[in-house]
C-alpha cells in the first residue's frame, strides 16, 4: 500500500521534517512498484489473496515484517487494504499485530477502514484492534471510513466503541470531514424509520446493521416519538431490548407523554422486558405527564406478576398520579387490591428490617407480614435481620419471631435463618434463634449444617457453640464429608476434643458394629450391640457415612438376611429410610432379588412406590435386573408401572430387547396376557394370570377378555386354564358376544364343549341378537350345530331382523338338523318363512280370494 507517487517519495526525502498538517490520501495505486525484494512474495500474496501461497510463506520471522521500500506496510497492512478476510484470518491466527504501524503511523485497521472492508473491520477488532488508533495526523479509522463515505464500515466502528468526537490534528471530527452519503449515520438519523421498525417488529438482523449509540436514542418524526427501546420495551421484543441496552440505550428517555420504556413495558404486562430494564437501571417510580407510574400502569390493566416485580424493586404503591389515584385505587380486581396493599406491607417490613428503623417496623409487623417473602430473593424479615448488623438486630428478632414466623423458613437459596446468622459469626443472635426454637441440625441446599458452614469458614467460637447445644457433628453434607473433614484452623481441634464429639466416637464404634453385624447377617452379635447402647432407637437407625450412608436394615435386606431383617424391624427400624441415593431398604431388597425379604417388607408397610434421587422405583430396580417375581410380587402389592424415572422411562423401558422377555410381559400386563392368550402360549398365561386379570379386557380393541381369545383362536389348553383361574365363560365384549360365540363362529367343537361344560350360556345373544347357535348355523359348523341343540339351544329365537338360526344356515345338513330341532308347530310356518323366495312367483299368480272364502281351501289349491 501507498500513498501517491510523488508524495511518498517526497515524504521519503523529508522524513525527519514532516508535515502533518498536509496529510497525503491513502492510495492502492502502485502497489506493485513498492514491494521489498525480501519479502516481495508473501507481500504480493497478501495483496492478491493467495491463500496457499500466504500459508506456505509466512513464518514468525516475516509475520510482522515491514516493506522497506514502500510505506513501511505489514503482510497485515496489505490484506486489510485489500480486503483479503481469509487472508487477514490466516494472519491474525499466526499472531499477526493488529497495532503494526506504516510509515503515517497507519495501523492495518485504517486501511480496511479507507476501503470499506467491513467484515475485515470486524475481525480485526474482534481481535484486538483499537478502534480508535490515531494515526500521524490524528485521524482514527472512523476519519477514514467518514472521510471516504463508507456507510457500513462507519456502523461497525460504532457499534464497536470507536469514539465519533475524537478530533485530527485540525481539530476536525468524523462527521466535521464526513462524505455526505455517511452523514446520517453520524447524527444518528440513517435509515431512523427502519431502526425504528425493526425495533417495533423484532427484527434483529435488521436492527443490528444499522443501531449505533448515536442513534440507539432517537425519537420517531410523529406519533408519541417513541424511541427504538420504547418500540421494543411495548411490544415485547427481549432480546432487542437485550440489544439496545448493549449499544447505551437509554432507560430514562421519555416520549412525547412523558412514558419511559418502563412504562410501556408494565403497561402490556411484559415481565421479562420489565425485570431487564430494572436490571439497567430504570426508575420504578418514574412519573410520566399525568404523574402516572409504571405501578399505575401495570395496575390498572390487571398485570399482576408486573406488580409484584415493581413492588420487589422498591415501587411505591401510594404515589397518586394528576387525579389523586394510587395504584392500589386504580387495581382492576378486588384481588389485585389486596395483593398490592400485601406486597407493599411485606417489603416494608423488610426494608425496616434492613435500615432497623423501629418505628417502621412496629408499623408494619404482623403474623401476616412476618411471614412475607421476598418474590426473588425468598427471604423472610428473620432473614434479613440475621444479616443486618444494626443495634435493633436482637429486639427485632424475638418481636419476629413472636408475631408466630417459621423460624425455620429457608430462603431461596435454601438457607435457614440460622445459616444466615452462623455464617455471620453473629453469637447471640444464634443463641437467640436456638432458644426459640431455630432446628440446629437444618440443611442447606449441600446438605450442610451450620456446623459444616463454620468449620469451612474457621469460627471457633460459633463451632463451639453450635457443639454445646447438640448438633450433630457426624451429619454428612450430599458429598458425604463431615464438618471435620471440612474443617481448617483451630476448628479442627475443636471438632476433635468437643466432649460431645468424644461421646460420639464411642456412638461410632457401637455403630461400626451394629452395621458390620446386619451386613454379614449376625443376629445374635446384633442383639448384643444394640443391648451394650443406652439408646436403642437411634442406634438402630444409625448410618455408615463413609458409605452410601445406609441403616442397618439397608445392609440386611441387600445382602438377604432375613432373620435380621425380621429382628431390626420389629424393633422399630425405620422401613422408609433413606440412603445417600435416596434408596429405601426395599430397593436394595429387590435390586438384588431377595424375594422373602421383599415379601417382608411389604407386608410391613414398605412404600413399593418409593423413588430414590433419580426417581427409582423398586419396580424399576427389579425390572432393570430382571427380577420377574419380584416384580410380580410388587405389582400385586400395588406398585405403579407406569412411573417414570429422572430418564422419562417406565420399569419397562429398562428392559433391553431380547433380554427377560417374562419381565416385559409381566410389566406389559394386560396386553401381554391377551397377546398369549391369542397365541396359546400356555407357559405364558401361567406366569401372568392371576385371579384379578384373568378376565381383563382389550381395551383398544373388541374389549375381549383372554377367553374370548383362545376361544376364537382355539387355544383348547389357555381356556381350560382360565376358566380354571376364574375366567367369567360369560363375559361379553364390545359387540355383546360370549366366548362360545366366538367358538361357535370359528367351529371350535372341543372349546365350545369345554365353555358349556362350564356353564357357558347356549342361547345368550349379542347386541345384535344372534346366539351361538346363529353364528354356527350361519357359517355352516354341522358338529357345532349339533352340539349346541344336544346342549338346549334354542333354535327358534330371532335376531333383530326377525331372523332364526335357520334362516341363516348356509348348508344343508346343518338346514337338517335345525329343520327337524323346530317344534311341531312352527315347522311349516318356519318353511313358508325360510322359502318365501321360491313361493313368491306360484303366489303372485294365485286369483284373488273373493270375500268370505275359504283362505285354507284357497290355499290347499
Amino acid at each position: 500500500l501507498s500513498i501517491g507517487r510523488n508524495s511518498f517519495r517526497l515524504l521519503g526525502k523529508m522524513s525527519c521534517r514532516i508535515n502533518r498538517g498536509q496529510r497525503p490520501k491513502i492510495s492502492l495505486s502502485a502497489v506493485g512498484r513498492v514491494i521489498s525484494d525480501s519479502n516481495r512474495d508473501l507481500f504480493e500474496a497478501c495483496r492478491d489473496g493467495d491463500l496457499a501461497r500466504v500459508k506456505k510463506l509466512v513464518n514468525s520471522k516475516n509475520l510482522n515484517c515491514h516493506d522497506t521500500v514502500g510505506r513501511k506496510s505489514t503482510p497485515l497492512h496489505f490484506a486489510a487494504g485489500f480486503g483479503r478476510k481469509d487472508v487477514v484470518e490466516i494472519l491474525l491466527l499466526a499472531g499477526a499485530n493488529t497495532e503494526a504501524r506504516d510509515e503515517g503511523g497507519l495501523v492495518p485497521l485504517h486501511n480496511a477502514c479507507s476501503f470499506g472492508h467491513a467484515a475485515v473491520t470486524k475481525m480485526l477488532i474482534k481481535n484486538g484492534a483499537d478502534p480508535n488508533a490515531v494515526d500521524h495526523w490524528g485521524y482514527t479509522p472512523l476519519h477514514e471510513a467518514a472521510l471516504k463515505g463508507k456507510v457500513d464500515v462507519c456502523i461497525v466502528l460504532l457499534q464497536n466503541g470507536a469514539n465519533p468526537l475524537v478530533q485530527n490534528l485540525d481539530g476536525k471530527t468524523p462527521l466535521d470531514i464526513a462524505d455526505s452519503a455517511v452523514k446520517e449515520v453520524l447524527t444518528g438519523e440513517y435509515r431512523k424509520e427502519e431502526l425504528l421498525e425493526a425495533a417495533r417488529n423484532g427484527n434483529e438482523e435488521v436492527l443490528l446493521s444499522l443501531v449505533t449509540p448515536l442513534s440507539v436514542n432517537i425519537h420517531a418524526n410523529d406519533g408519541r416519538k417513541s424511541t427504538p427501546l420504547h418500540l421494543a420495551a411495548g411490544y415485547n421484543r427481549t432480546q432487542i431490548v437485550q440489544l439496545l441496552l448493549q449499544f447505551f440505550a437509554d432507560v430514562h428517555v421519555q416520549d412525547k407523554g412523558g412514558l419511559v420504556p418502563l412504562h410501556n413495558a408494565c403497561s402490556y404486562g411484559h415481565l421479562e422486558v420489565t425485570e431487564l430494564l430494572i436490571k439497567h437501571g430504570a426508575n420504578v417510580n418514574a412519573t410520566d405527564l399525568w404523574q402516572f407510574t409504571p405501578l399505575h400502569e401495570a395496575a390498572v390493566k390487571g398485570r399482576t406478576e408486573v406488580c409484584i416485580c415493581l413492588l420487589a424493586h422498591g415501587a411505591n404503591p401510594t404515589v397518586k398520579n394528576s387525579n389523586g389515584k394510587t395504584p392500589i385505587d386504580l387495581a382492576s380486581t378486588v384481588e389485585l387490591r389486596e395483593l398490592l396493599t400485601k406486597e407493599y406491607q411485606g417489603h416494608s417490613l423488610l426494608n425496616a428490617c434492613t435500615s432497623g428503623d423501629i418505628n417502621k417496623f412496629r408499623t408494619f409487623l404482623s403474623s401476616e407480614t412476618a411471614s412475607f417473602k421476598h418474590p426473588y430473593t425468598g427471604q423472610n424479615a428473620l432473614h434479613v435481620l440475621c444479616e443486618a448488623t444494626h443495634a435493633n438486630c436482637l429486639s427485632m428478632v424475638e418481636a419476629v419471631i413472636s408475631v408466630g414466623v417459621n423460624i425455620d423458613e429457608r430462603n431461596k437459596h435454601l438457607l435457614g435463618a440460622l445459616h444466615v446468622a452462623a455464617d455471620r459469626d453473629a453469637l447471640e443472635l444464634v443463641e437467640l434463634l436456638l432458644v426459640r426454637g431455630a432446628n440446629i441440625n437444618l440443611f442447606d441446599g449441600e446438605g450442610q449444617t451450620c456446623l459444616h458452614r463454620c468449620a469451612k469458614k474457621g469460627l471457633v467460637a460459633m463451632c463451639k457453640l453450635l457443639l454445646d447445644h447438640g448438633i450433630d457433628a457426624s451429619s454428612v453434607n450430599l458429598h458425604g464429608l463431615t464438618a471435620r473433614q471440612l474443617a481448617v484452623g483451630m476448628t479442627v481441634q475443636v471438632l476433635e476434643e468437643h466432649p460431645t464429639v468424644v461421646n460420639r466416637r464411642t456412638r461410632e464404634s457401637l455403630e461400626h458394629r451394629l452395621l458390620e453385624a446386619s451386613k454379614a447377617g449376625d443376629l445374635e452379635m446384633v442383639k448384643v450391640v444394640l443391648n451394650e447402647s443406652d439408646d436403642k432407637q437411634s442406634l438402630i437407625n444409625c448410618r455408615d457415612v463413609e458409605g452410601r450412608h445406609s441403616t442397618p436394615l439397608h445392609f440386611a435386606a441387600g445382602y438377604n438376611r432375613l432373620e435380621v431383617v425380621k429382628f431390626l424391624v420389629q424393633a422399630g427400624a425405620d422401613i422408609q429410610a433413606k440412603d445417600k441415593g435416596g434408596l429405601v431398604p426395599l430397593h436394595n431388597a429387590c435390586s438384588y432379588g431377595h424375594y422373602e425379604v421383599t415379601e417382608f417388607l411389604v407386608q410391613q408397610g414398605a412404600d413399593v412406590n418409593a423413588t430414590d434421587l433419580w426417581k427409582f422405583t423398586p419396580l424399576h430396580e427389579a425390572a432393570a435386573k430382571g427380577k420377574f417375581d419380584i416384580c410380580k410380587l410388587l405389582l400385586a402389592n400395588g406398585a405403579d408401572k407406569t412411573r417414570t424415572n429422572r430418564d422419562g422411562h417406565t420399569p419397562l423401558d429398562l428392559i433391553k430387547d431380547n433380554e427377560n422377555d417374562d419381565v416385559a410381559d409381566l410389566l406389559r400386563g394386560d396386553s401381554a396376557i391377551l397377546d398369549a392368550a391369542k397365541t396359546g402360549s400356555l407357559e405364558k398365561v401361567k406366569k401372568l394370570v392371576t385371579a384379578e386379570n384373568v378376565s381383563c379386557r382389550d381395551g383398544q380393541g373388541r374389549n375381549s377378555t383372554p377367553l374370548h381369545l383362545a376361544a376364537g383362536y382355539n387355544n383348547y389348553d389357555v381356556a381350560e386354564y382360565l376358566i380354571n383361574m376364574g375366567a367369567d365363560v360369560n363375559a361379553q365384549d364390545k359387540g355383546g358376544l360370549i366366548p362360545l360365540h366366538n367358538a361357535a363362529s370359528y367351529g371350535h367343537l372341543e372349546i365350545a364343549h369345554l365353555l358349556i361344560q362350564n356353564n357357558g350360556d347356549v342361547n345368550a345373544q349379542d347386541l345384535w341378537g344372534f346366539t351361538p347357535l346363529h353364528e354356527a348355523a350361519q357359517k355352516g359348523r354341522t358338529h357345532l350345530v349339533t352340539l349346541l341343540l344336544n346342549h338346549g339351544a334354542d333354535p327358534t329365537i330371532r335376531n333383530q331382523e326377525n331372523q332364526i338360526p335357520l334362516e341363516l344356515a348356509t348348508a344343508e345338513d346343518v338346514r337338517v338338523l335345525l329343520q327337524d330341532a323346530m317344534p311341531s308347530t312352527s315347522r311349516l310356518d318356519t318353511v313358508l318363512i325360510a322359502s318365501s323366495d321360491e313361493l313368491l312367483p306360484v303366489l303372485s299368480s294365485f286369483t284373488a280370494i273373493p270375500s268370505g272364502e275359504n283362505c285354507t281351501n284357497t290355499v290347499d289349491k
